[in-house]
């Protein structure tokens, strides 16, 4: 059985939570205070991830697959374990969607959406047929140089003098309300995506660092995705921060330093595309994973199926605003989210602790 360290874990989860996030501005609708919606959603992202947490330590042992068919029984179990394949499947394609778009919108305008999508599905491909332990290696050697940008970036908005932290104000201007109602929706994208770490912690080769690991880098991460939202806030305004492509890449694109350090747009690029991978690699992995266990062999037989289905459905969006629009119908409107990550984990962990006490 394949194996990661905890320092494996940990550099995955800060990639995996930071991934494509920053191309976003969590909490628009509450205007100067989306801040706040990031720190709010950083703590019910906490109480989901303890919740997580608490089913892998009854069951280390165990993935998410082995214990939907553990404890909901072989039926019920294999057919939730499919209904988590196509999330997982669907969460792949958003993100090669993301990187797609993201290329033609800024250097690339006129290469085919089709190349660009291919060659992440290749890296992607080569990278789960290479073996788990490998692909954690990957996010344990790019780690630091994310983290590392990320300062740099933050640093140089506040030294050229971009940054104007008058915009943060009134605080709660609007009273608590929309804070609290942007954060409820805004729990589940990113901080309630911690559930799939239930497909990869079984692997973790000291089980007594789990929780520490886990929970130190999402706070390392939820830190980094802060500050990003803020820097939008303070240096573009709440009003263009709304209407914004890209908020971040905007917000670089104002730094300007003695006329020698400008146009990190290449830096944020790169930043973007490190994360998309991770992220978009990892889900992929998750179905591919869920899929082999489903039908108990290898899971580097469902490698290429896979990737073809996330690749031909990263088409369906025609544009951006279709493929943003598309993410807030079935996450929200469907309930997808809270259902696969709020509703069943608890259900399982419910019925982890009935059947705990009836075997005393």
């Amino acid at each position: 059985m394949e194996r990661i360290s905890k320092y494996q874990l940990g550099a995955m989860i800060i990639l995996f939570q930071i991934g494509s996030t920053p191309l976003f501005e969590l909490g628009i609708k509450a205007k100067q205070d989306a801040w706040l919606v990031v720190i709010v959603s950083m703590i019910m992202g906490l109480l989901l991830l303890l919740l997580f947490l608490a089913i892998q330590r009854r069951e280390p042992e165990k993935n998410l697959s082995r214990l939907l068919v553990h404890y909901f029984g072989p039926i019920a179990g294999k057919i939730v374990i499919f209904i988590y394949v196509l999330f997982f499947t669907y969460e792949s394609f958003r993100n090669v969607r993301d990187l797609g778009d993201l290329t033609l919108m800024t250097i690339l305008p006129r290469s085919p959406i089709s190349l660009i999508m291919l060659i992440l599905m290749s890296l992607s491909v080569y990278a789960i047929y290479k073996g788990l332990e490998v692909f954690f290696r990957v996010a344990e050697f790019i780690v630091t140089g994310v983290l590392v940008f990320y300062f740099i970036l933050i640093v140089m908005s506040f030294i050229s003098g971009t940054v104007h932290l008058d915009r943060l104000l009134p605080i709660l201007e609007n009273g608590i309300q929309p804070v609290l109602l942007e954060s409820i929706r805004s729990v589940w994208f990113p901080f309630g995506q911690m559930f799939t770490f239930l497909m990869f912690w079984s692997y973790l080769n000291e089980k007594k660092a789990m929780s520490k690991t886990s929970i130190l880098s999402y706070f390392i991460s939820g830190i980094v995705i802060l500050l990003t939202n803020t820097i939008n806030l303070v240096v573009l305004g709440p009003q263009f921060s709304d209407i914004s492509t890209v908020p971040l890449l905007q917000s670089v694109q104002l730094i300007q330093i003695a006329e020698i350090f400008e146009r990190f747009d290449a830096l944020v690029i790169l930043l973007f595309y490190a994360g998309i991978f991770i992220k978009s690699t990892l889900w992929y992995l998750a179905a591919v994973l869920g899929l082999s266990q489903l039908f108990n062999t290898d899971y580097r037989r469902f490698v290429l199926p896979v990737g073809v289905i996330v690749y031909s459905t990263a088409f369906i969006p025609p544009n951006w605003q279709s493929h943003l629009e598309l993410g807030e119908l079935v996450g929200v409107n469907f309930m997808m989210n809270p259902i696969l990550l709020g509703m069943i984990p608890a259900v399982l962990f419910i019925i982890m602790l009935i059947r705990g006490q009836a075997n005393k």
